[in-house]
């Protein structure tokens, strides 16, 4: 029987090879090493680190990077989703239009043949949106004011339209290309009032429509009498500097409850916010009635003074460091309210020397500013009103009274009438005092003999009952001096200066306080 001359050999090379490669992976002795591909992940990297946001409605293309690849890349989504709409190819395009708006985080795997890398990234979908980005006033249009509006994710062109006009506003300075607009809501405001205001995406036909509700200005009536009335401005802001005077306003409305005691500075949770705005304006309603104007600032039969709520901005300018206050009718004052450090003084008014670089309405850090010292009130104002809210500051369950205080709403409940009661008396007696010290500026001395309910007393008496006014005799040297229709021969004042300055140049009034009981 013949054989084939190789079938001996069979059994001894597959033991050879096998034990070659057995000790090539260690197997112990000399060998031949067992090469396998390179499989380095190392070698292999997706570059593509993030990718644009999209919009509903509008076409979407992204492609993903890689460096390193040995062969052609093929692309999967290995974990999470691409948004609704879109979908990766196998070349890494990533591409479509997008149905749903969010934020849709995924894995994709790149993979050549010898090697895979993988890469987590994330597609923000955002819808086609209108939106007000400047000019409402706690969430509302006031009327009259602008509200600027802005288009996200529009695709071309945006057009404009009014669908509801409740307040009878006015649509202006409309940009189809930026997708802007200015929206001014008109003389009708109160509950239940709303624009709507429509913004289409000529591109994609998406609409979205905006609805601004309406609320009539509370401060409208405090503007300046440009070039009519000695302006004055109560700036609540907080101040700059570290001499006794810069310190903090709003500090004095969480002194008796009228602010949140944690907040700081001139903001603060929603209740701090409508708090400061509502007591400012009651401030406004207080002090026009001192100088015989009407409530809302209105001229009537009063002296030539106006309280504007906002700073005088394009036409008026401050006197400069030891001019003529009244030199120009178009120069407004401005006195800070602060929380100074200055025991038992309740307001200090600066009154220009000669030639000193201070003056009561320069604002230059390190300078003296005509001020009133609301924490040296606060303490008296207390004693005096007993129940005040400094025990049971005001809290997000006021927000409702609150808007109904700043809107002349009917009570909503709740602390509605402790509110007014706390907040109107404590205006009023901030009121008396920036009176007063006003009266110095324009060059008024204390009343002396003092006489009962004389704002320029030299001391002021803090009372749930008392009522303040200027004096015939300081009336009409008022008038005499104001501009504007209180003004009977007219002319300055012209002794408004101290006649003998002391070192320094500067006279001030340190005005005290004193207490009745109800």
């Amino acid at each position: 029987m013949s054989t084939h001359p190789c079938s001996p050999a069979l059994p001894t090379l597959l033991a050879l090879t096998l034990a070659l490669a057995l000790a090539g992976c260690g197997g112990g002795g000399g060998g031949l090493p067992l090469t396998l591909p390179d499989n380095d992940p190392g070698q292999l990297e997706i570059t593509t680190s993030a990718l644009p946001g999209g919009s509903v409605g509008a076409s979407f293309a992204a492609t993903l990077a890689i460096s390193g690849a040995q062969g052609p890349v093929q692309w999967s989504v290995v974990s999470g989703r691409l948004p609704p709409g879109l979908d990766l190819s196998a070349q890494g395009a990533i591409d479509g239009t997008p149905s749903s708006n969010g934020t849709y985080p995924f894995t994709v795997r790149a993979d050549d043949g010898q090697a895979s890398a993988t890469q987590t990234l994330s597609i923000d979908i955002s819808p086609f949106t209108l939106t007000a980005t400047a000019g409402l006033v706690l969430g509302d249009a006031w009327t009259g004011r602008a509200v600027s509006l802005s288009t996200s994710g529009h695709t071309s062109d945006v057009t404009f339209t009014v669908v509801a006009n409740e307040s009878g506003g006015t649509l202006t300075d409309t940009s189809a290309a930026a997708g802007t607009a200015t929206w001014t809501a008109g003389p009708t405001g109160g509950l239940d009032v709303s624009d709507r205001i429509r913004a289409t995406d000529t591109g994609t036909g998406l609409t979205f429509d905006l609805d601004l509700d309406v609320m009539t200005d509370p401060t409208s009536g405090h503007t300046a009498g440009f070039g009519s009335s000695d302006v004055w401005w109560i700036d609540t802001n907080t101040k700059a500097g570290t001499h006794a005077y810069a310190t903090d306003f709003h500090k004095a409305l969480a002194d008796v409850g009228l602010r949140d005691p944690g907040s700081t500075g001139a903001t603060g949770n929603e209740a701090d916010e409508i708090a400061a705005l509502w007591f400012r304006i009651e401030l406004l309603r207080q002090l026009n009635p001192m100088f015989l104007r009407n409530a809302d600032g209105s001229e009537g039969s009063g002296l030539a003074i106006t309280f504007p709520f906002e700073e005088p901005g394009a036409g008026y300018t401050k006197p400069s460091p030891g001019a003529t206050l009244r030199g120009a009718p178009t120069r407004y004052s401005q006195m800070a309210i602060s929380n100074g450090t200055l025991s038992g003084v309740i307001g200090t008014a600066f009154l220009d020397g000669a030639s000193n670089d201070s003056h009561e309405n320069d604002t230059t850090a390190g300078s003296l500013e005509l001020g009133v010292f609301t924490n040296q009130i606060t303490p008296i104002f207390n004693s005096a009103w007993g129940n005040t809210l400094d025990d049971f500051p005001i809290t997000a369950d006021d927000v409702d009274a609150l808007r109904a205080l700043l809107y002349e709403l009917p009570s909503p409940g709740g602390r509605y009438s402790t509110l007014r009661r706390i907040g109107r008396g404590f205006a009023s007696t901030v009121a008396a005092v920036l009176a007063h010290e006003i009266g110095h500026s324009l060059g008024l001395d204390h009343t002396s003999p003092s006489q009962a309910g004389s704002i320029m007393n030299p001391s002021a008496l803090i009372s749930p009952s008392a009522s303040y006014s200027f004096t015939s005799g300081d009336v009409t040297a008022l008038q005499t001096g104001l501009p504007g229709a209180g003004k009977s021969t007219g002319g300055l004042l012209v002794d408004r200066k101290p006649a003998a300055p002391p070192e320094g140049g500067v006279r001030v009034c340190r005005c005290g306080a004193h207490t009745t009981t109800r």
